[in-house]
């Protein structure tokens, strides 16, 4: 390895375990722009709301650059909207933090975070199924849990 190529990997290097122990001032940093709202609840659990044309972008970030573990998504029916949430945990600091975004309820569409991370294809399914949130390019968009004769249209989750 030369010389020059050295040093560009240890400046990367300690860009990267800077980025890796400062998770949440990472993403504000980084994402500055595409936050609407940073909620820090306690020193340990965060909030942070965001358009869901950014949603993918800043996924990616917390889970392929600074390594998160991916807890679980959940969706909500709010008198706002429906509201997806994104919960992830970077367990050796101790630090939950939950991405969220709000969807109109005539027409709540969201790209599927399923290509990034495998593990939420079922819960996308599910999510589907009981709030009627269209996720767009699912790898397998079938209904999950409700039975194929469960009329369309109709979601057991919604408020009337």
């Amino acid at each position: 390895m030369s010389t020059k190529t050295a040093g560009n990997y240890c400046r990367r290097s300690k860009i990267m375990e800077k980025t890796l122990s400062k998770p949440i001032e990472s993403i504000k940093e980084k994402f500055s722009k595409e936050i609407i709202e940073f909620e820090e609840k306690s020193k340990t659990r965060y909030y942070i709301l965001i358009d869901r044309k950014d949603l993918l972008k800043l996924i990616k970030f917390i889970f392929n650059d600074l390594q998160a573990r991916f807890i679980i998504e959940t969706g909500l029916d709010t008198p706002e909207g429906i509201e997806i949430l994104y919960h992830f945990s970077f367990d050796k600091l101790g630090k939950v933090v939950s991405i969220h975004t709000l969807l109109p309820r005539e027409k709540p569409e969201v790209e599927s975070i399923s290509p990034v991370i495998k593990g939420a294809q079922w819960v996308e399914r599910e999510i589907q199924d009981i709030l009627g949130v269209k996720f767009l390019n699912h790898p397998d968009p079938r209904r999950f849990i409700l039975s194929d004769d469960w009329p369309e249209g109709v979601y057991p989750y919604r408020k009337k």
